[in-house]
């Protein structure tokens, strides 16, 4: 992936996160263009087969009200054993923290396998269909259910077991025997097993062996549809449960009992069956999905057409696409039909949601269109997309607030009759039954948890354990949230869809199409240009022509109307037509716009609209259409003027087509910059991905973005390589300063026994000439050779003060108080300090030591404390002054010349007597004292 330069020096992409993170941050619109463009530029080749003959139809079940009281049944104890396993994990004081992750995934595996039980009769009555019409029947699922058989065997290892399994409660009874919790860990106790425990362990038990579940699904179907005598079963299990009359019981028995061989033989055997005719049914799981071919090939005798139903879908994309293409390969003589099995569950949305979303990423990746992975359309089924995530955030806020979600109406999610404050209390029962809600306190409102609020996974599963009226209703609610979620960001003008098709009755291009940002990106491929023309409106004949595929009667709604108020002096026409899938949505076409993307419901257009007939519309609908050409629906005296192109008929399109994906940054960094000073639409606000058809049948993909911004974006493409020319020219410069550093550091004197002499210098760039990268030489021999090291700069003198300050230590509060050293004589040559600055100056010289008579070396001298003045012939004061005596002190006012006899006579200060020198220290203290008193 590195080879393909998408990212690292050079790139638009400094690293690979950085390219990851803008490719999700734009969504599957951008993975998109970033196919095409490799597929473009030859980097990347995918190739697969197209899925124009295959068929898909969804299918969806309703279940009847014996399956709807099982399903209720069951989500009822699955309640009760979530309220049970909370007090018994409180009572035991239980440490396991994996507790309840693993209820919940028992709680998922165990209605996935409800749903699929329940998907089993029209599974089998779809096939019935099938086989009778000619076809022969090829039935997709995932998971065999083996686990579960071999935990049924080792418990019946007495008896051999006898009658099919249900996967369903194996999974439930497993669960509340290895994680239902009856041991109290606190050792204080007296009886660490609990009572309360055991007793409500054994009613769960003895609950869960009583209601009725469904059998397995993959041994139910092969029974129903005559058994392995007319079933080619190809998965990985090792037994099954066999009837072999329809008076027997179903016993197990493995599948080589009859064929001999391994697991691979078998299948191989089976599916040699499928494809000469012996068997017409076959059914494949995730073992059989790769590597097998069951299609209508030319060259097998089972040529009829495959009909491959899904009955389950895998979590990964790309064995979704395996599954499908088992029965649709080269060289057939017809397509697959394949028909998706959902029931009406809401929960059950959660599978397929995890499929299409993955599905449209490995399309967008492979084929640049999200569309082209399987030829499925599954994106009503693909929930978890950023306005799904925003969407359940604001519901559940809602309910948690007692308010109703904005945009909904309550009369479409709630019963008939039932007011908002009893179907907010149900909503809220419904997730406090999920286990989505934060204790609540006694003055704080309840809410969601913060890591919950926006996982629609995680809804789609919780859902799935609420009765069947519950979870339709909250799945209904979450719907509608969604519907206005997205309402609200097309009006807006953020909706991102990805590739949008530019539906017009004709697209021109204006001139020729020019390329740009070539001069200034380095790509090869190029940006083009494009200018288009689009002309949006219906003409009165294309107008009739539509309507002629509608029910035209007198009863039908199907027709034209016109506006019940003027707007500008004038009523507007339309043509509604009524949607084949719903009774109360038309689709709207007008002759300026032409078809709208938006639906209207009836109670809404007729109350704006009135029907006429088309006498009366023709001449209406002309005039709007030919009035709209070139102006806005606001016409003449509009204040825009010729700027406004509301509802005009024609209007200009820019397009950028070629390498763009490189340049998104850059081109919505501007957008944002100057798009309000321009005063843009709405539409060109944002950067939409469109494709195009023109009327010759070519095809265009590209980026819808003004013209007027384009001469800003290629001053920033230029400011930008400016800037990483001068980045890169400052990290050559260092790169070479350092090469410079450490070939100074070796001698010169080893390189003058060869004599070399430059012949040429060659640069790398003419705006960098002190960047040369190589330097023909040649040597006393005559050899030529290429040096390394191309350009040598004289030598920097030294800084004195910078250096002395360098080898000069610090002052710290410890040295301070040092005392000073004796400095050194000048004819000291030979001191440290000379030879460390000879050392450094050698350094500096590149390896020469300077000689002895040099002016350059520095003469100094270490000091622990700070330096003297300059001498002023006084001597420093000391810090310590002796404390004074008294004859000190009457001596201080004696006269220096005094100073000599004063050591050799003593007087007393008081009445000046002269002591004579017989006399001791005392006496003359005695003297003193009786002066002073006198």
């Amino acid at each position: 992936m590195e080879r393909l330069g998408l990212w690292g020096d050079g790139a638009a992409f400094k690293s690979f996160q950085e390219f990851l993170d803008t490719i999700h941050k734009k969504g599957l619109g951008v993975a998109e263009m970033l196919a095409m463009e490799m597929k473009t530029s030859g980097m990347y080749v995918s190739r697969g087969l197209s899925f124009q003959e295959a068929e898909f139809v969804n299918v969806e079940i309703c279940l009847d009200e014996s399956q709807k009281k099982m399903y209720n049944t069951a989500a009822h104890l699955w309640g009760e054993l979530r309220r049970s396993l909370d007090v018994a994990v409180e009572r035991t004081s239980c440490s396991n923290n994996r507790v309840w992750s693993n209820f919940w995934a028992a709680h998922q595996r165990f209605f996935k396998q409800l749903c699929l039980g329940m998907k089993v009769p029209a599974i089998v009555t779809e096939a019935k269909t099938v086989l009778d019409s000619g076809h022969c029947v090829v039935i997709g699922l995932q998971t065999t259910g083996e686990a579960s058989m071999d935990s049924e065997l080792n418990k019946c290892k007495m008896a051999p077991l006898v009658g099919f399994v249900s996967l369903c409660r194996e999974i439930l009874t497993r669960f509340i025997e290895q994680s239902f919790p009856v041991t109290n860990e606190n050792q204080n106790v007296a009886h660490p097993i609990d009572d309360w425990c055991c007793t409500a362990k054994q009613m769960l038990l003895s609950f869960a062996n009583r209601i009725e579940l469904p059998n397995s699904p993959l041994d139910d179907i092969i029974d129903r549809l005559g058994g392995p005598g007319c079933v080619a079963e190809m998965t990985g299990r090792r037994g099954r449960m066999v009837r072999r009359s329809p008076q027997s019981q179903p016993q197990y028995e493995l599948r080589d009992k009859d064929l001999p061989g391994g697991l691979d033989s078998i299948n191989v055997t089976e599916r040699n069956l499928f494809m000469q005719g012996s068997k017409f049914v076959a059914i494949i799981s995730d073992a059989a999905s790769t590597g097998i071919s069951l299609h209508a090939d030319l060259r097998v005798g089972n040529q009829r057409r495959r009909v491959h139903l899904t009955l389950e879908l895998p979590w990964s994309a790309d064995k979704a696409v395996q599954q499908l293409g088992r029965s649709h390969r080269s060289n057939q003589s017809s397509g697959p039909l394949y028909k998706l099995i959902t029931t009406d569950l809401g929960g059950e949305r959660r599978f397929a949601s995890a499929v299409a979303r993955r599905l449209q990423s490995l399309g967008a990746l492979t084929k640049g269109d999200r569309r082209a992975a399987s030829g499925a359309d599954l994106t009503e089924f693909n929930f978890d997309t950023p306005y799904g995530r925003t969407a359940l955030r604001t519901m559940y806020s809602a309910i948690c607030r007692n308010v109703i979600v904005p945009g909904v109406a309550l009369a479409t999610v709630a019963a008939a009759g039932q007011d908002f404050a009893a179907f907010n209390a149900e909503l809220h029962d419904c997730l406090a039954s999920m286990g989505v809600l934060e204790s609540a306190t006694l003055t704080d409102l309840p809410k969601v948890k913060d890591k919950e609020s926006s996982d629609v996974g995680k809804f789609l599963n919780r859902i799935l354990g609420l009765s069947v009226e519950h979870q339709n209703l909250i799945f209904n609610y979450f719907t509608k949230s969604l519907s206005a979620q997205v309402a609200s960001a097309k009006k807006e003008g953020k909706y991102s869809e990805g590739l949008v098709d530019i539906t017009a009755s004709s697209i021109n291009i204006v001139g020729k199409p020019r390329e740009v940002f070539n001069a200034n990106m380095s790509s090869s491929n190029p940006t083009r240009h494009f200018v288009l023309n689009i002309d949006r409106g219906m003409s009165w004949q294309r107008a009739l022509q539509r309507l002629s595929n509608y029910d035209t009667s007198e009863e039908s709604p199907n027709g034209f109307y016109c506006s019940r108020r003027e707007h500008k002096g004038r009523r507007w026409f339309i043509l509604a037509t009524q949607k084949h899938t719903s009774s109360h949505l038309f689709t709207i076409a007008r002759p300026n716009t032409g078809v709208s993307g938006f639906e209207e419901e009836k109670t809404d257009l007729l109350h704006k609209y009135m029907p006429i007939s088309r006498e009366k519309a023709e001449t209406g609908w002309t005039e709007q259409y030919n009035s709209t050409r070139e102006r806005c629906i606001h016409g003449p005296q509009c204040r825009s003027g010729s700027s406004c192109t509301v509802g005009a008929r024609c209007y200009g399109m820019h397009l950028l087509c070629g390498g763009i994906v490189t340049m998104l940054s850059l081109l919505e960094t501007t957008l944002a910059r100057y798009g309000p000073q321009l005063q843009l639409t709405k539409a060109e606000s944002t950067l939409r991905v469109v494709r195009v058809q023109l009327e010759n049948g070519e095809r265009l993909v590209g980026v819808r973005y003004p013209h007027t911004l384009l001469h800003l974006v290629e001053k920033a493409i230029n400011d930008r390589r400016m800037m990483e020319l001068a980045q890169r020219q400052q990290r050559q410069l260092l790169l070479m300063q350092q090469q410079l550093m450490s070939t100074s550091a070796t001698p010169q004197s080893n390189t003058s026994t060869t004599t070399s002499h430059v012949t040429s210098v060659q640069c790398s760039d003419s705006s960098d000439a002190s960047h040369v990268t190589s330097i023909h030489a040649n040597d006393s021999a005559g050899a030529s050779h290429v040096t390394s090291v191309s350009i040598i700069e004289q030598v920097t003198p030294v800084n004195k003060k910078c250096f002395l300050k360098a080898i000069t230590p610090p002052v710290t509060i410890k040295n301070f108080f040092k005392p000073a050293k004796t400095p050194p004589s000048d004819s000291n040559d030979g001191s440290c300090c000379s030879s460390t600055d000879n050392e450094a100056q050698v350094h500096c010289n590149g390896g020469t030591r300077p000689s002895d008579g040099s002016n350059t070396r520095l003469k100094t001298s270490i000091s622990m404390k700070r330096p003297r003045p300059p001498n002023t012939g006084k001597q420093p004061t000391s810090k310590r002054v002796k404390q004074s005596s008294i004859a000190s002190l009457f001596a201080r006012g004696k006269r220096p010349e005094d100073t000599e006899s004063t050591t050799q006579r003593r007087q007393c200060p008081v009445c000046g007597e002269t002591f004579q020198t017989s006399l001791s220290n005392a006496q003359i203290n005695e003297h003193i004292d009786t002066c002073l008193i006198d």
